[in-house]
């Protein structure tokens, strides 16, 4: 009699379900109870606000317009979010700090004043470092994002300065407020052209992915604050700031452009990690690159103009620009997706490379889909995926444990004299050759390697009963029952 062997047949769900259904046609779902591999994406409660207090109420009215103060009821104010009353202060320290400086910026100052008052300026917000670069590559590439950062947070605040300072000194209209203003202009314009330096710096740097994430983060407080200023101080277009962030914009977008176009070359580039992880668990690199595709859309409006601006040229014709950020998104990830297959193929044992593509597309489909990255997956990609991974636990199966349940065939009396005496020794051979094997390998998903288990489990152990049952001439040795089989099977894949 020849052992049956059956073939599980799983649906993997990316809404955290799989299903399990076998030829005898039961079913058993099977849910994710780990937490979410994007719990930590840095999300925080907007319910947390300061307690309202009437006299901190009144502090901070009192900075910004004293003369409606006694007219207000502070109870019918939200409380205060602990991140706009940083900002307040912010706001207020610096208007403090722009009293004493604004002096050095009159028609009447020296040049020598007028450059130290504005190396203070700086200063006072971090970010007198960009004095010292310029237009050659200053930036160390490793500081990137973190100056870029310092930068975004010191022109949004700069912005709010100037524009309620201007606020308040036009009115009322005299021949003082007028000298204010003017003065108040040219500290602005100081300070911005300042700023713009950055822009040129991070244009410098050399094609990568991180350049990319700094020109997209640096685009899009540039094209919001400069044409505000500009409104708020009457600077026409032939003004040199409003001239130089019109060029750093462009700089910034051209830059973006190549750096968009090397994307796919940077996912297979021999350079970042791809050293095969020999346990077949998630490789870092989908963690890395997907969530490089979520810091790409911070600035969906940036990456908009990146794209929408790269259909003529040379270049476009040659290496065309996705449509759209869905595009970029879906070819990225599809070219992520085949560097994974093709590099499963450096993994020899029969079984790891099935077992890796199962790690890793369920990793990035769980990372696609709960994410903001959702919104651009095309309909019927889920349900791609999900048939992809039931085509790898198929070969898995074919691959690992065929062979071994295939042990199983024959009649014992037609077997040579070695094998009658103990006829399923060359099962169990086979069977520890592939579980000592297996219990290094890794599946870190509590979900997936639970599916794993029970799918191999409902694989060999039925057979191996099966054929207990049908001959039960042959001796059963000690510990070799069919629950100490499952027991067995059910310690695969701890790592």
């Amino acid at each position: 009699m020849h052992a049956r062997h059956e073939t599980t047949v799983v649906r993997f769900g990316a809404d955290g379900c799989h299903g399990s259904s076998s030829s005898s046609g039961g079913s058993s779902p099977y849910s994710l109870s780990g937490p979410s591999l994007d719990s930590d994406d840095g999300s925080t409660s907007t319910d947390e606000y300061c307690p309202d207090d009437p006299l901190e109420f009144r502090r901070h009215v009192s900075q910004f317009c004293p003369s409606v103060l006694a007219e207000v009821d502070p109870s019918s104010f939200r409380p205060i979010s602990p991140s706009l009353s940083c900002v307040l202060a912010d706001v207020d320290k610096h208007l403090q700090r722009m009293v004493l400086l604004l002096p050095a910026f009159s028609a009447s100052a020296a040049s020598a004043a007028r450059t130290d008052a504005l190396h203070k300026w700086l200063a006072g917000f971090d970010v007198g470092w960009v004095l010292d670069m310029d237009d050659h590559g200053s930036l160390p590439r490793r500081e990137v994002g973190r100056r870029v950062s310092e930068w975004a947070h010191a022109l949004g605040t700069m912005d709010r300065v100037f524009r309620h300072r201007h606020r308040e000194v036009r009115s009322p209209v005299n021949e003082a407020a007028v000298a204010e203003l003017a003065a108040l202009g040219r500290f602005a314009g100081e300070s911005a052209g300042a700023m713009l330096r950055l822009a040129g710096s991070v244009v410098a740097l050399g094609s990568s992915p991180s350049k990319l994430l700094a020109a997209l983060d640096v685009h899009a407080p540039v094209s919001e604050t400069y044409p505000g200023l500009a409104r708020t101080f009457s600077w026409p277009p032939s003004h040199p700031v409003s001239v130089a962030s019109d060029a750093a914009l462009a700089g910034l977008l051209d830059a973006s452009r190549r750096c968009v176009r090397d994307l796919g070359a940077f996912i297979r580039a021999p350079q970042y990690p791809w050293r095969m992880p020999q346990g077949g668990e998630v490789h870092p690199c989908v963690g890395f690159w997907m969530g490089y595709f979520r810091c790409m859309l911070r600035n969906r409006v940036s990456l908009y103009f990146v794209l929408a601006g790269g259909r003529d040229g040379d270049e476009e014709r040659t290496t065309p620009l996705p449509p759209d950020e869905g595009g970029l998104v879906m070819e990225l990830i599809s070219c992520l997706e085949a560097v994974l297959e093709e590099k499963s193929g450096a993994l020899a044992f029969p079984g790891l490379s099935q077992i890796f593509m199962l790690n890793n597309t369920s990793a990035l489909v769980r990372r696609a889909v709960r994410s903001d990255l959702s919104m651009f997956l095309p309909p019927g990609w889920v349900v791609a995926r999900e048939e992809r991974m039931d085509g790898y636990l198929k070969g898995y199966l074919e691959v690992s444990w065929a062979p071994v349940v295939s042990r199983l065939a024959g009649k014992p009396g037609a077997l040579s004299a070695l094998r009658r005496r103990n006829p399923l020794s060359p099962f169990y051979s086979a069977l520890e050759n592939v579980c000592s094997m297996q219990r290094g390998w890794k599946v870190p998903s509590p979900a997936l390697r639970s599916v794993l288990r029970s799918t191999v489990s409902d694989s060999v152990v039925p057979a191996y009963r099966r054929y207990v049952d049908d001959h039960p001439e042959v001796e059963i040795p000690a510990g070799r029952s069919a629950e100490e089989l499952e027991n067995q099977l059910s310690e695969l894949f701890e790592g």
